[in-house]
């Protein structure tokens, strides 16, 4: 989307709260459980724990916006094939290969599992996310043709998680409940909501205030339970998830409303945060490509 600079900053500050995310997360492993160190890293660690429900925020939004301009289900199908499928099956193989290389472990039984979940490697599941969203969001073109009342989205993603957590709780049906896209249904309606109502999206962001109040009260309540799961602590699942729905949907709004407000000033520039970012990125500790040079992850990134 060419025309709104801001959506290239909202991906560059998300792409940041990845790097930060995995730095702490990295060297929290290196501090003794418990500890006054620990407690510090691992608040902001927990904290930077938003990323995946702001770009499925952010994809829904901008391909939504765009099936309203102009919508062809093959085209489409084409596109995000190009920029997710085979980004996603390529990743795929070289880490089943680096696995069987490494460690002599291959599975072809559970071929199919892994590549369903996005478990062939720890981190490509929030690519299995984003391919399942591609089929879903066409479902949705009804609704966002309509433009219902804010109420009808709000409904909609709270009735949709709490569908899903409970069937799951009951049945049990989800092997990785993170690597389904119905579990991020809060985040997803609200870029759907405002897909819908692009044309007065600057006046929508004016209602960050009450984003902020309500990130805020998610991460009192979901911080607390998140220190506790790090320490292999039980704790009331449906409170964890009830109050990080709460604090990584807000969290997306303000990102926005961020991202829209830097574009507007003379900071942005364009590329600024998303490829000189990934360019600049050393590679991994212990060695393969640097991020800016994976084929295909920049675009996977975001919409």
């Amino acid at each position: 989307m060419d025309r709104f600079p801001w959506v290239e900053v909202f991906r560059g500050l998300a792409i940041l709260e990845v790097v930060l995310h995995h730095v702490t997360g990295r060297f929290l492993r290196e501090l003794s459980p418990g500890s006054l160190e620990w407690h510090f890293l691992a608040a902001a660690n927990r904290t930077l724990h938003f990323a995946v429900p702001a770009f499925l925020f952010m994809t829904t939004l901008v391909l939504g916006a765009s099936f309203l301009r102009e919508f062809r289900l093959g085209r489409y199908l084409r596109n995000r094939a190009l920029r997710l499928l085979w980004p996603y099956l390529l990743w795929s193989g070289v880490y089943l290969a680096f696995r069987y290389w490494d460690y002599g472990i291959f599975q072809p039984e559970r071929l199919l599992h892994q590549l369903l979940w996005g478990k062939a490697y720890f981190h490509l599941y929030f690519l299995a996310v984003a391919l399942q969203l591609t089929l879903l969001l066409p479902l949705f073109l009804p609704l966002l043709r309509r433009r219902p009342h804010g109420l009808v989205f709000l409904l909609l993603g709270v009735g949709l998680a709490l569908g899903v957590y409970f069937l799951n709780r009951h049945y049990r049906f989800l092997p990785y409940p993170g690597s389904f896209v119905l579990w991020y249904t809060p985040a997803i309606a609200l870029g759907l909501y405002l897909a819908s109502r692009l044309e007065v999206l600057p006046r929508l962001l004016r209602f960050w205030p009450i984003a902020l109040l309500l990130a805020g009260v998610g991460l009192w309540g979901y911080l607390p339970l998140a220190l506790e799961v790090l320490k292999r602590l039980p704790v009331n699942t449906f409170h964890y998830q009830a109050f990080h729905w709460l604090y990584t949907t807000g969290m997306a709004f303000l990102l926005l409303a961020l991202a829209y407000a830097l574009a507007r000033t003379p900071l942005w520039t364009p590329g600024l945060f998303g490829p000189v970012l990934l360019a600049d990125l050393p590679g991994p500790p212990h060695g393969g490509a640097p991020f800016g040079k994976v084929p295909g992850l920049s675009r996977a990134l975001g919409p």
